[in-house]
C-alpha cells in the first residue's frame, strides 16, 4: 500500500480504490469494536486505556491501512454524527418543531 507508506514519495501517491476501500474497511471493523464498548469518542484520552486493551488489533489495521489524518477525520466525524443524532433523537422526543433555515421573514 504505497500511499499509506512512510516515505514523502510514496505520501504523495493518490490512494487507489482498492486502498481506500481497505481503509474503510479497516475503519468499521475498529468502530464495530467501539461500539461493543460504548466508547463514542476515540480520541477522549480517559477510554485510552480500554480501546487498547479491547480494540488494540483493530486500531492497528485501521491506522495502517488510512493515513493519519484520514484516522483522526473519521474519529472525530463519528462522534460528531453520534452527538447529532443523539441531539435530534432527544429534540424529537421533546416534539420540538424545527427552525427555519431561510432568512426570509
Amino acid at each position: 500500500m504505497a500511499w499509506f507508506g512512510s516515505s514523502s514519495e510514496d505520501n504523495a501517491k493518490a490512494p487507489t480504490r482498492s486502498t481506500r476501500k481497505q481503509c474503510w474497511d479497516s475503519r468499521d471493523k475498529f468502530f464495530v469494536c467501539l461500539d461493543g464498548l460504548k466508547i463514542d469518542n476515540a480520541l477522549d484520552d480517559s477510554k485510552q486505556q480500554e480501546i487498547k486493551k479491547h480494540c488494540a488489533a483493530q486500531e492497528k489495521l485501521f491506522e495502517r491501512d488510512c493515513a493519519h489524518s484520514w484516522v483522526k477525520y473519521f474519529k472525530e466525524q463519528r462522534f460528531y454524527a453520534i452527538k447529532k443524532e443523539r441531539f435530534i433523537k432527544e429534540m424529537e422526543e421533546q416534539d420540538a418543531s424545527p427552525l427555519p433555515l431561510s432568512g426570509k421573514k
